[in-house]
């Protein structure tokens, strides 16, 4: 998937996972885009490639931070230094992104394990998933979000 639409299903996740909560949305699509530090060429590994290009000579892409391990490890991790929130919007963005990419290709979800996970499809097929994906969650965040939006705006009136 690209970076747009993982950023988006972050926001999703992390938002329904904390019970509607923008901060938990934030969060998640923050983790929603990490795990493909990854990979250098992509939109964190670029600006962050001190770490990027270690962490793929070291492990590949779409392995560790594609993983369940990854995903429970930094969740868990958020939620001792902050709170509970904070971490299953974290974890829930890492998953919602492993979970995007194996609409569009394969991970390693069960790293150390070498079990590639998901779909092998052509670059079409890529890119009709990815779009496909982020209408689905622009409109997810529209039909859940709008209540809390207007409900939060109404307030300020008030």
């Amino acid at each position: 998937m690209e970076w747009q639409t993982h950023m988006l299903s972050g926001v999703v996740a992390g938002y329904m996972i904390t019970g509607g909560d923008w901060k938990g949305g934030l969060i998640g699509g923050i983790a929603g885009i990490l795990p493909d530090l990854d990979e250098p060429k992509s939109k964190f590994g670029k600006i962050l490639i001190p770490v990027s290009l270690p962490l793929n000579q070291l492990v590949g892409h779409r392995t560790l931070t594609h993983s369940l391990l990854f995903a429970i490890a930094t969740g868990l991790t958020l939620a001792l230094f902050f709170n509970m929130n904070v971490g299953l919007a974290f974890a829930a963005g890492v998953l919602a992104h492993a979970v995007g990419d194996m609409l569009t290709g394969r991970v390693k979800l069960f790293y150390p394990f070498k079990l590639s996970v998901g779909m092998k499809v052509s670059p079409f097929v890529f890119f009709v998933n990815d779009r496909i994906c982020r209408v689905a969650m622009m409109l997810m965040l529209l039909f859940f979000g709008w209540k809390d939006f207007t409900d939060y705006f109404l307030s300020l009136a008030n």
